[in-house]
């Protein structure tokens, strides 16, 4: 009876004015789990997830740093995201980036690439050459969709200046380099740093907006909802029959394939999506492209998984087209 009375003030509490039509399904005996997964890609559901969010750098679940870098300008900005909204906390002038202009195809080409990153390491003083400065953090480039485009090359790191003559331009490599005193300064204020992302682009960077925010959002628990209720056809016209790549290593017909089989014995799945982050990308091909990650936890029968997931997507209208999946 206790569990009974705390799934109706639950359900209440969470759906808000759905609460009690979910509630008179569960009552008579229907599945209130499913109606709960389909609430997620309702109007009233995802407008409340925009509610008073800024969302012209993307969507962000939980508080994030954002760094982006301007080549052009060479400034490096870092913004705080979290439940206030977005804050621009510190940015750092007369940085330097690679030699030349324009993104990176190729080992030894001295350009910085262009795209979204992680940063995956932190150097302290004591285990760096004195060329990198007092600290340096390493990035994820290349990224999966670095590969995806045939990108060539590694070691994209931020690193401050050479210790011998702290003042002088020098040739980064395709690194992103900051005064010394600057670099510590942007230390001291990425405590988490492993929770950033790193977007650099030329000059303007893409910004998208709410109502694309919403589209995503929309489609993505869809997506979601297909995959946990072995819609095999629904789930699969989210992806890009003629372009999708899975991991880089599997095309659409390998995939699905591989998805038809899996698909026609999980039957009872657990399937949760937390920490989401929606990130305009600034791709070269000018296309409406997103990079979309969040923490996924699966399981059905004996099979179990918990990690990221990083799907990349096109916006083409109000519609999600998937043409990249880790």
């Amino acid at each position: 009876m206790r569990v009974f009375l705390f799934l109706i003030f639950t359900l209440t509490l969470t759906f808000a004015n759905n609460g009690m039509k979910i509630l008179n399904n569960f009552i008579e005996g229907k599945d209130y789990i499913r109606l709960m997964d389909k609430f997620l890609f309702s109007d009233e559901y995802i407008y409340n997830l925009l509610k008073n969010k800024d969302v012209k750098f993307g969507y962000y679940s939980h508080p994030t740093n954002i760094i982006i870098c301007y080549k052009d300008k060479k400034t490096l900005d870092l913004y705080k995201y979290n439940k206030n909204g977005i804050k621009l906390e510190k940015q750092f002038k007369n940085i330097l980036t690679g030699r030349n202009p324009g993104d990176k195809w190729r080992e030894g080409d001295g350009r910085t690439p262009i795209g979204v990153y992680t940063l995956k390491y932190k150097y302290n003083d004591n285990q760096l050459n004195d060329f990198y400065g007092p600290l340096a953090y390493t990035t994820s480039y290349p990224n999966l969709y670095d590969n995806y485009l045939g990108k060539k090359g590694h070691g994209i790191w931020i690193h401050g200046f050479p210790k011998d003559n702290p003042n002088r331009d020098f040739d980064t490599k395709g690194c992103i380099a900051l005064p010394n005193p600057e670099l510590k300064h942007l230390s001291s204020l990425l405590k988490d740093y492993k929770n950033s992302i790193l977007i650099i682009n030329t000059d303007n960077l893409p910004t998208t907006n709410k109502q694309k925010i919403y589209y995503i959002l929309k489609e993505l628990f869809k997506w979601r909802y297909a995959w946990k209720y072995n819609d095999l056809e629904t789930y699969l016209s989210f992806y890009d029959k003629d372009t999708f790549r899975k991991s880089n290593k599997y095309d659409f017909e390998d995939f699905k394939y591989m998805k038809e089989s899996v698909f026609s014995y999980q039957k009872n799945k657990i399937l949760k999506f937390k920490n989401i982050k929606i990130i305009p990308y600034p791709s070269t091909e000018g296309n409406d492209v997103y990079k979309v990650e969040f923490e996924e936890f699966f399981k059905s029968g004996s099979h179990q998984f918990r990690g990221k997931k990083i799907i990349y997507l096109r916006l083409i209208g109000n519609k999600i087209s998937i043409f990249l999946e880790s």
